[in-house]
């Protein structure tokens, strides 16, 4: 079958086949010349559009592999860390799962938002984020799941111990016998410090400065990797007296602060198992984080009544987050009524009845 000249002149054939007859010969080369021409078009679809070609997860694959690899990096110019990699790798499974095999302009924005109804809240920030990316790759005009990220409410409504929950916390450390020092320290010294626990678990005592009262966040234990903290910078803390205190507890001055009960550094599924026994033996079911951060932010903010931005330092929080993170974390209602009935105990008692003159108007 001819195919016509290339750019140097040279006549182009293809071999079609042999035939038996000129009709069948004939017919097997009008197919071949519409399959020639389906291939064409399909090429300028994809100079044209290449989403209408790029399948779901292929995008999805190639946006974790440049975030791994540093291509693909956050506003701020830095790497993604780990726990947003995997994270973002973790929440992209729902969409390859439902349009994995779809191309990206394949998918309606009435496909998308029934779909986004069935998928658990905080899921679906990273399909947004990706075909976000899509439209500014301009890939695609517009994004169908823009507005569909919904946010978790995680622990904002989970009311913190009382100091005396806390203290019942401190107690039930009992459980673990000979760990039970050391694990009362890193509750103390986390909620003081405002540390996360991966924080807590990468501490070193060359961190530690006990003449100047100073402890230094660098950095955090995430699934086995060192990585840099929640705020991706390091941050110096104050080491309150109970804090130094608890740390004095402890016989070693080198290696990590909170190491496991075999001496090496403690991981993530080995504190759960420990603090599985002390909830046990104290009756209370919060977890460690809730017990610790939030029960700090409580305790200077209700209890020491520190202005926002002190505590915000504590936490390594940025200046733009200061009142958003305190609300979260604070719970300044905890506590609240009780602070009204006490303050109003301590007022006078008022007379059974209150003389009123005629006619006068009473303001309660």
């Amino acid at each position: 079958m001819y195919l016509g000249q290339d750019e140097h002149g040279k006549e182009l054939y293809e071999w079609v086949g042999r035939f038996t007859t000129r009709r069948e010969r004939d017919a097997a080369v009008a197919r071949r010349r519409v399959g020639l021409e389906q291939e064409a078009e399909a090429a300028r679809a994809r100079r044209d559009n290449p989403a209408a070609t790029i399948a779901c997860e292929e995008y999805a694959d190639d946006y974790i592999a440049r975030m791994e690899d540093g291509r693909l990096r956050q506003k701020n110019g830095r790497h993604y860390k780990h726990s947003s990699i995997d994270t973002a790798r973790s929440q992209l499974r729902a969409l390859k799962a439902e349009f994995g095999d779809r191309t990206l302009a394949s998918v309606t924005r009435h496909e998308a938002v029934r779909w986004a109804e069935g998928i658990p809240a905080g899921s679906m920030q990273l399909t947004v984020a990706l075909f976000a990316r899509a439209v500014d790759d301009e890939l695609l005009e517009r994004n169908p799941f823009r507005g569909l990220g919904r946010r978790v409410e995680g622990r904002r409504h989970q009311i913190p111990p009382t100091p005396q929950e806390f203290a019942a916390l401190l107690d039930a450390c009992d459980a673990l016998d000979d760990y039970a020092l050391r694990m009362r320290a890193m509750i103390v010294v986390s909620a003081h410090s405002l540390m996360r626990p991966g924080e807590a678990m990468a501490i070193e005592w060359s961190d530690i400065d006990l003449p100047a009262n100073r402890g230094r966040v660098a950095r955090r234990l995430y699934r086995g990797r060192v990585d840099l903290p929640k705020s991706n910078r390091e941050r110096t803390f104050a080491l309150t007296p109970s804090a130094r205190d608890a740390l004095l507890t402890l016989p070693e001055r080198k290696g990590f602060v909170f190491r496991n009960k075999t001496g090496g550094q403690l991981t993530q599924p080995t504190l759960t198992a420990y603090w599985k026994e002390v909830k046990a033996r104290a009756r209370l079911d919060f977890d460690f984080y809730l017990a610790t951060k939030h029960y700090g932010c409580w305790y200077m903010k209700v209890k020491l009544g520190l202005p926002n931005h002190v505590i915000a330092a504590q936490a390594g929080w940025s200046e733009s987050q200061v009142d958003k993170m305190v609300a979260t974390y604070a719970h300044s209602e905890v506590g609240a009524l009780d602070a009204i009935d006490a303050a109003w105990g301590a007022v006078p008692e008022l007379p059974d009845a209150i003389p009123m003159q005629e006619g006068a108007d009473v303001a309660l």
